[in-house]
């Protein structure tokens, strides 16, 4: 009995952590532009929605937050930090794209009245996926659907109609890009610094998530590399000044993983066959690659079988 008492008292308190504010650190990486970086758990047992990179960019007129982790104390962490530094307006919460690890600590920031800025599919995206994201968020987070706040964006940026927004003296690009990582990526170009938040379209250290398209991811990358950016703030590990070679990266696992997954359907290897095999040459490049690898075979080979 003591021991239940125990543990329900732990559950209880990470649930109470899970909500307010926790200790987060953040790190300048350019004049004005603060980086937390996640830690490179699994949506699995021991997750607490701190995986993903947060953070903000400060002008001389406003702040814009980029994506706000998987859970509102994450997201009140974010707010926390940001009151610190400035005391302008958070004029702009952006979304780089819809996995609930950089999206549900939107609500922190209802009562700064800003601006939600995403992908045009973003609404629609964050609809479809409601129901499964609040039963993750209660199985890992013990937070419940109606504690699971998903706030969409109301400025909506189209694909191949790239948008500006001015913090002051500051301009932030924003470009939608067609189905990749998901259907909802956009990158937030920083004009001033050249510096990119690129989302998922870049892992540094963590498995590349393959949830679009694969063949639209790599030709995302190939856009990407044509930038020129002088740092990628990448969706998950650290950021970059070789943004190139990072970039390569990514490129080259999904490289791999289209041509090894055409090669085992056109041979007659079946899934399950193909999931234990496929794209062992990357593994020792990737932290978490036995899962993830598994998930991107598991959604690519179906898609590829009917190309």
């Amino acid at each position: 009995m003591a021991i239940i008492k125990y543990l329900c008292s732990l559950l209880i308190a990470f649930h109470s952590l899970s909500l307010s504010a926790k200790e987060i650190n953040f790190i300048e990486i350019q004049p004005g532009m603060f980086v937390h970086q996640g830690s490179h758990f699994d949506v699995d047992i021991g997750y607490q929605g701190d995986i993903c990179n947060v953070g903000f960019i400060i002008g001389n007129e406003a702040v814009a937050v980029i994506d706000t982790g998987g859970s509102l104390g994450v997201g009140n962490s974010i707010l926390k930090e940001i009151k610190k530094r400035t005391n302008l307006p958070i004029r702009y919460v952006i979304n780089t794209h819809v996995h609930l690890d950089h999206i549900y600590g939107n609500a922190a920031f209802l009562k700064e009245s800003p601006v939600y800025v995403g992908h045009i599919e973003l609404p629609k995206a964050m609809r479809f996926r409601k129901d499964f994201y609040e039963q993750t968020n209660l199985k890992y987070l013990n937070i419940t659907a109606k504690e699971s706040i998903q706030v969409p964006p109301t400025m909506l940026i189209s694909i191949n109609a790239p948008q500006e927004i001015d913090l002051g003296d500051r301009i932030l690009k924003l470009d939608a890009y067609s189905i990749a990582h998901t259907n909802t990526d956009l990158v937030i170009h920083d004009i001033q610094t050249n510096t990119a938040w690129v989302g998922d379209l870049v892992f540094i250290e963590r498995t590349p998530v393959i949830d679009g398209n694969i063949h639209g991811f790599i030709s995302a990358l190939e856009s990407l590399k044509k930038q020129q950016y002088k740092m990628i703030v990448p969706g998950h590990g650290t950021p970059t000044k070789n943004g190139i070679l990072a970039i390569n990266k990514v490129k080259t696992y999904l490289q791999t993983m289209r041509d090894e997954i055409k090669e085992a359907i056109d041979s007659g290897l079946g899934l399950q066959e193909s999931i234990k095999t496929l794209g062992q040459s990357e593994s020792g490049k990737w932290e978490l690659f036995d899962v993830q690898n598994a998930r991107n075979i598991n959604i690519v080979y179906p898609m590829m079988e009917w190309e």
